[in-house]
């Protein structure tokens, strides 16, 4: 899975869902979302006497995610980000680093990172939409590429280490850096850096596999659903995973009860005992069979 796997910033995708359903429950929204990625191509939902088809759902959570991102005034927010990366270029080689000068650096990667991921989930929404708007597209990646480099700047350029005194050589390696992140505060996010530039300062991302068009988006969004439903099946029970029975006393929920919860009331597909003795007597009987010609 690689980049994103840790699911740290997986609730933007909930509250996605949300901001274009405001009235359903957590409970519902989350059914909402894993339906809509892990369903087959056909899946509709039936919403308040409005049918959704999955395509057009995908669709709605990447607009949703890219308008929370992209501002109209984006040659300001990215000149915003550029001068607070320089800042902390600044803070983290002038000669001590104190716990201020650590957080600042810990938050600011801490929010690039959930804004990129945010960018990324609504480039792979959109991608396994309806949508064709390849200029859309283009300026997703762009910021997704342009969050990289400066998280690469901040990492490479900046130690990870709190109460530490730096070094003149650390100053110096540095201040370059910092000059080049002044200066393109005037230029926008669309700058260009060659090839040269990229790899000597460690921030290639031109070519990263999943900017790329052969990257499958769609296989992305599942498997990141389902490592999100397995962190949350695991994930300690706590007072909210309870059910109220018909005693009106709260039990804890079991895995299977907490599956069966977050296949809500939109899952169509609900599972079939029938069907699969079924398939099991057919499978067995095959298996016997096949010993019996051997």
């Amino acid at each position: 899975m690689g980049r994103y796997s840790s699911c740290t910033y997986f609730q933007t995708l909930y509250d996605a869902v949300k901001s274009n359903f405001p009235a359903v429950s957590d409970t519902d929204a989350a059914t909402i979302l894993r339906e809509t990625i892990l369903a087959p191509d056909d899946y509709e939902l039936d919403f308040n006497d409005t049918v959704y088809t999955k395509r057009e759902l995908l669709g709605m959570f990447g607009h949703t995610l890219a308008q929370k991102c992209i501002t109209n005034d984006k040659e300001t927010t990215h000149a915003m980000i550029l001068e607070t990366a320089a800042d902390i270029i600044e803070h983290m080689n002038d000669g001590y680093i104190s716990q201020d000068n650590y957080s600042e650096r810990q938050e600011f990667l801490e929010k690039i990172s959930r804004y990129e991921f945010m960018l990324f989930a609504a480039l792979a929404f959109t991608k396994t939409s309806e949508e064709k708007d390849t200029l859309l597209f283009g300026e997703l990646t762009l910021n997704i590429v342009r969050l990289r480099e400066i998280k690469d700047l901040i990492e490479n350029y900046t130690p990870d280490i709190v109460d530490k005194e730096t070094t003149i050589q650390d100053f110096e390696r540095a201040k370059p850096i910092y000059k080049m992140l002044k200066s393109l505060q005037n230029l926008g996010y669309n700058y260009n850096f060659s090839v040269k530039e990229r790899v000597s300062l460690g921030i290639d991302h031109e070519e990263d596999e999943d900017l790329s068009d052969k990257f499958n988006f769609a296989h992305w969004l599942k498997r990141l659903m389902l490592l999100q439903l397995r962190k949350e099946v695991s994930a300690p029970t706590t007072a909210a995973s309870t059910v109220v029975n018909d005693n009106k006393e709260d039990e804890p929920l079991s895995s299977y009860d907490r599956i069966a919860r977050l296949r809500g009331i939109y899952n169509k597909r609900r599972f079939d005992i029938q069907r699969f003795n079924m398939i099991e007597q057919t499978k067995n009987a095959s298996v016997e069979n096949t010993e019996t010609q051997n």
